[in-house]
């Protein structure tokens, strides 16, 4: 037993002397916090993740789309972080352009934002906190619908929801609900609107629309899609005219009444898949006419103006137009290319029509519509 131990002691002992001439272990280096803890790519009522991963793709190697991530993605946004934003109480003709310029500015730095924020998200970072900034600064202001509703006027914000659908899941929950509630009561007052015929009735769903899914609101949504269907039948006119067309006698207005279509079908796209976009494309009216008539029927007057010739307002039924400058003047298919830029996302076939009227810059052509919605 004595000599069990005395060699258990010894063991001891050499086992401790080994251990003490051991190196000590290196003390481990931190891993830093990743800036971007959430990297999932936001549904939003701009654009897509594919589409801009092919123009990040594509800008590698192509000088022609790198130049034009540069001016209409990267420089406009920019330029628009270093704006403060100046709020008005409501909208109106006098200010109109402002707020649409302000919209724009919000939109240009969500789509950097959307662009950039997983892998230069430092970067990215500002734009984000600016976004969030410019909107509280409206709704803090005070901002609400003008009364009494003036759709075109309204129409000034759409960037402001833009930016706002591309945010809202990261923003605190304090910020969203005073945003939420600002969108809530633009919502109450457009469900509460009487609908008309015209291109006011079509603003007044492409707004409802922006709303129910910005606020993942079932109701506002179902009330959209109720009165879509009326207004198929109420607005899209036996040969593919529109009501628009035939009240005012313009393509102008023709054309106009389409751009609130492009971005319903755009939205439901985004939010609801292609197959629901094509679904709502392709309904027809209790007369058999759908949105695909009305693009179809204008594309002579804007693919060969010369052959068909349409002179502007000279049958309208609204007196002050007889005072516009484009009175009794043909109509000129490049004054339409703003809803053109917007109509590719759902009508890929435009892409020809304008390549017809600028062949040379109809997709960089500084609108980022028109480089976002380009069709493969």
């Amino acid at each position: 037993m004595r000599s069990i131990r005395i060699l258990l002691l010894s063991s001891i002992t050499i086992f401790s002397a080994c251990k003490k001439e051991q190196s000590p272990a290196p003390t481990p280096t931190p891993t830093p916090n990743p800036t971007v803890t959430d990297t999932r790519f936001p549904v939003n009522l701009i654009v897509d993740s594919l589409t801009l991963e092919d123009i990040r793709s594509t800008a590698i190697s192509n000088t022609d789309m790198a130049g034009g991530v540069t001016s209409i993605i990267m420089s406009p946004a920019a330029n628009a972080l270093a704006r403060s934003p100046q709020p008005y109480v409501e909208g109106n003709s006098t200010n109109f352009d402002d707020i649409s310029a302000q919209g724009r500015d919000m939109r240009s730095m969500a789509v950097r934002w959307l662009y950039t924020y997983r892998t230069t998200p430092d970067a990215a970072k500002p734009y984000f906190d600016k976004i969030v900034a410019n909107l509280l600064a409206w709704v803090n202001a005070g901002n609400k619908v003008a009364n009494p509703i003036h759709s075109p006027n309204e129409t000034s914000y759409l960037g402001f929801y833009e930016a706002y659908s591309v945010v809202r899941s990261r923003m605190t929950s304090a910020d969203r609900t005073k945003v939420d509630n600002w969108i809530g009561a633009r919502a109450f007052a457009y469900q509460s609107y009487p609908p008309r015929v015209n291109n006011w009735e079509t603003i007044r769903l492409n707004l409802l629309y922006y709303f129910g899914y910005i606020l993942n609101d079932q109701s506002v949504l179902t009330a959209a899609g109720n009165a879509y269907t009326t207004l198929l039948n109420v607005n899209l006119m036996a040969g593919g005219k529109s009501e628009d067309l035939i009240n005012r006698d313009a393509f102008a207005y023709h054309a106009y009444n389409l751009l609130f279509y492009a971005r319903i079908l755009r939205v439901k796209s985004l939010y609801e898949g292609a197959a629901a976009m094509q679904t709502f494309k392709n309904r027809k009216n209790n007369i058999n006419v759908s949105l695909q008539n009305l693009v179809d029927y204008w594309r002579p007057f804007l693919i060969d103006p010369a052959n068909n010739v349409h002179l502007e307002f000279v049958n309208t039924q609204y007196a002050p137009d007889k005072t516009r400058s484009d009175y009794n003047k043909p109509y000129v298919p490049s004054s339409s290319m703003y809803v053109l830029d917007e109509l590719l996302y759902a009508f890929p076939e435009v892409k020809n029509y304008m390549i017809s009227i600028q062949p040379t810059t109809a997709r960089h052509n500084g609108r980022l519509s028109s480089f976002l919605y380009w069709p493969k």
